[in-house]
């Protein structure tokens, strides 16, 4: 297979389907492509907090993306909503932060019910005239004088002036980036709906509500490679922490039990520029446990890089940096 497009998006994720809803009107022919079936990553596996965690300290560097994410997300949400008859579940929940013998109170923070977000998301992006495709994987970029040319895939070239990578966790894999996988377990459990309306956050764990009942309790950190394999052990110790916040916990049923990889970048900030080796090639990645929160703010920043509308700072902390 030998395809042409304007833009390649590396990754169908919520960030990279999120850079395909910023572009939609772009005029530009975009391919969004992915090693597995769109939203099936980080982006689904996560609690679907937005917030940053611990809730009680904002990076000042990661605060004005995350204002303007924020803000961002009502009208993102009923956007695809109505594009698409699928409701991300958009929540003003707010939450309850207990830690070292004290409670506090975060009514600002919501949630999004993230495999709903990326199946809305998903169709939104389809229904824009953008092609999804799936299980083909990115293995090489095609230069020409410093500047893209194409990408190289499991199936064949595609050619385009411009390419994201949004792989998340995988990114390394094609480029020399400090994104390395950190694994996180989750367990969901069947509560009454109503029985929980609120999320609450411990020091290490956390438990965020459904307006159906389910309850998500999360989340484990590991350094272990790309295994997703979730473990007894790490289960027990979710439940176990988790009982310290919700006496509940020892009630409801198990429904599931998951492992997930987040893009990791050390003490480093999400990367979201350009690369200077390859002109006409992007960066979105390394989000690590804040890609849900702050992806509609960094698809806006991307596509305003990749057209012109914003201008790089080579001396800011989201630009390109290799291992």
């Amino acid at each position: 297979m030998n395809a042409e497009a304007d833009i390649v998006i590396v990754g169908a994720g919520v960030v990279g389907l999120s850079i395909a809803w910023s572009l939609r009107d772009s005029g530009a022919k975009i391919v969004v492509i992915d090693r597995q079936q769109p939203g099936q990553g980080a982006s689904w596996a996560g609690g679907g907090i937005l917030w940053p965690l611990p809730p009680d300290h904002i990076d000042p560097v990661i605060e004005p993306l995350l204002t303007r994410s924020l803000s961002l997300y009502p009208r993102f949400c009923a956007q695809i909503h109505e594009l698409t008859g699928i409701d991300p579940q958009y929540w003003a929940c707010g939450a309850r932060y207990v830690a070292d013998g004290r409670e506090q109170a975060f009514p600002q923070i919501g949630q999004i019910r993230n495999p709903r977000l990326l199946q809305s998301l998903a169709e939104a992006v389809r229904r824009s005239g953008i092609e999804i495709i799936a299980d083909v994987e990115a293995t090489g970029w095609i230069s020409a004088g410093g500047s893209l040319r194409g990408i190289r895939t499991s199936v064949g070239d595609f050619a385009c002036r411009k390419a994201v990578l949004a792989a998340g966790a995988w990114s390394a894999k094609l480029l020399d980036l400090p994104v390395r996988p950190i694994k996180g377990e989750m367990v969901l459990l069947r509560a009454a709906p109503g029985e929980l309306e609120e999320i609450v956050i411990g020091s290490d764990v956390y438990l965020v509500p459904r307006r159906d009942g389910l309850v998500l309790v999360g989340s484990t950190l590991e350094d272990v490679g790309f295994d997703t394999t979730p473990t007894e052990h790490n289960r027990d110790w979710l439940l176990g922490r988790a009982r310290q916040l919700h006496a509940g916990v020892d009630r409801w049923p198990i429904e599931r039990h998951w492992a997930g990889l987040r893009p990791g970048v050390g003490e480093g900030y999400p990367i979201i520029s350009g690369v200077p080796s390859m002109a006409g090639l992007y960066c979105c990645t390394g989000h690590y446990r804040i890609g849900l929160t702050l992806a509609p703010a960094s698809a806006e920043r991307i596509a305003g890089l990749m057209l012109g509308t914003i201008q790089s700072n080579p001396a800011g902390p989201f630009e390109y940096r290799p291992r």
